[in-house]
């Protein structure tokens, strides 16, 4: 809490290691794991841990459309941190424990009490979903069980502060109904992150089954992207492997290009009850593209289902909701809720990655004194609550 509001954090991270994971393994997951050999390699995550790396990754330093190498920034040769992010370009408060906050959940509730958080919503880093990126869908899905089976240890100690997804593939969705239903008996979850490999969408009839699924169970799907892992952000090799161009673009086309898939197929109405977010996506282009989306879907109307609503009115809820940028700023945050009203935007910090202001990201917002007491406390708690519906059983929905 902070300055008497309550602060749910819609978007952070679990850097997941592989050890823990592993030892959820079942036997026959484990078989499957050793034999898909040099498919799968490991790097080193935090506190002595491993992470998986699978499939081609874009190099990091390369001119803006040129193959010539350049010396790296003097933030990368004074050690490179968050798989590849240097912390140092922009860290903003004390030593932050990173080495354990993945692994230890104490620990990373003490950094939620230091910054003011009370709950979490929490996602992996890409090391687990790069296993849609193998063509052994059974070792898929058996990894992302054991995922949600460490995760539940990770989440156990705090059931009222930490919440997280359940990672679901359509390559195989009679297990990810499975095991939406059975992670569905349990605290943690509040939503179900759908992995798409390149070779699916996510207006694809396969994943009709797994839609329903999230909607009795009142589980929201979540929409987001990595920057460098499978399945790749789209336009990942159109950016020359530039990492700089790669994160400007990758998270904000998957947002467009995923919510208007789910929007213009019509699941929205299909599964009235069913909520969609996108996270890490930003939010100042959010109006554009409702409007955008108004007039080609009023242009293609013979390629889509009859739609219930325009998709900007989608937009403005109560279905959809969305993720803020801090760097983005307060005019921006102003003039997306001027354009789509209080009810879609949540507060998120990215942590413990490298968009994190910690500890500062919640004082930057109650700086912002354009916002209204009542816009400040949605954007930082009711909004996502709503979002994030199954965490209401066990947090209140409005301030203390």
């Amino acid at each position: 809490m902070r300055g008497g509001l309550r602060i749910f954090d819609a978007d952070t991270h679990v850097i997941e290691p592989a050890e823990p994971i592993e030892a959820h393994l079942t036997a026959q997951g484990r078989a499957r794991l050793v034999a898909a050999g040099d498919a799968v390699q490991r790097g080193p995550a935090k506190a002595g841990m491993s992470r998986y790396l699978i499939g081609k990754r874009p190099k990091l330093n390369r001119r803006l459309g040129s193959l010539e190498r350049v010396d790296p920034p003097a933030a990368v040769t004074r050690g490179l941190k968050d798989g590849g992010t240097p912390w140092d370009v922009r860290w903003q408060g004390p030593p932050f424990p990173t080495d354990r906050v993945s692994i230890d959940s104490h620990a990373r509730v003490r950094d939620m009490d230091i910054e003011g958080v009370d709950v979490n919503m929490m996602l992996p880093s890409g090391g687990v979903p790069a296993f849609a990126g193998l063509p052994d869908v059974g070792l898929e899905s058996a990894m992302y069980e054991a995922y949600h089976r460490w995760m539940a240890e990770y989440c156990a100690p705090y059931p009222d502060r930490l919440t997280s997804v359940i990672l679901v593939s359509a390559r195989d969705a009679k297990a990810a109904v499975a095991e939406i239903e059975r992670c569905s008996r349990e605290p943690w979850p509040v939503g179900i992150f759908p992995i798409c490999p390149p070779e699916m969408s996510l207006d694809e009839p396969a994943w009709e089954p797994i839609w329903a699924a999230a909607e009795a169970h009142d589980l929201t799907v979540v929409i987001h992207s990595f920057t460098m892992t499978i399945p790749y952000p789209p336009g990942t090799w159109d950016t020359w492997d530039n990492v700089f161009l790669q994160r400007a673009a990758g998270h904000t086309w998957n947002a467009q290009r995923n919510m208007a898939a789910l929007i213009g197929a019509g699941v929205l109405d299909r599964y009235p009850q069913l909520r969609l977010t996108s996270l890490e996506c930003g939010h100042g282009w959010l109006a554009f593209w409702a409007t955008r989306l108004d007039e080609l879907a009023e242009m293609s109307r013979h390629a889509l289902p009859p739609l219930k609503q325009k998709p900007s009115d989608y937009i403005r809820g109560p279905q959809y909701f969305q993720s803020i940028q801090l760097h983005e700023g307060e005019l921006s945050l102003r003039q997306a809720i001027e354009a789509l009203g209080e009810d879609t935007l949540m507060f998120a910090t990215d942590y413990p990655h490298s968009e994190s202001w910690f500890p500062k990201s919640v004082d930057a917002v109650m700086g912002w004194t354009s916002l209204t007491d009542r816009q400040r406390r949605k954007l930082l708690w009711e909004n996502a609550v709503r979002c994030y519906r199954r965490a209401a059983a066990r947090v209140p929905v409005t301030a203390a």
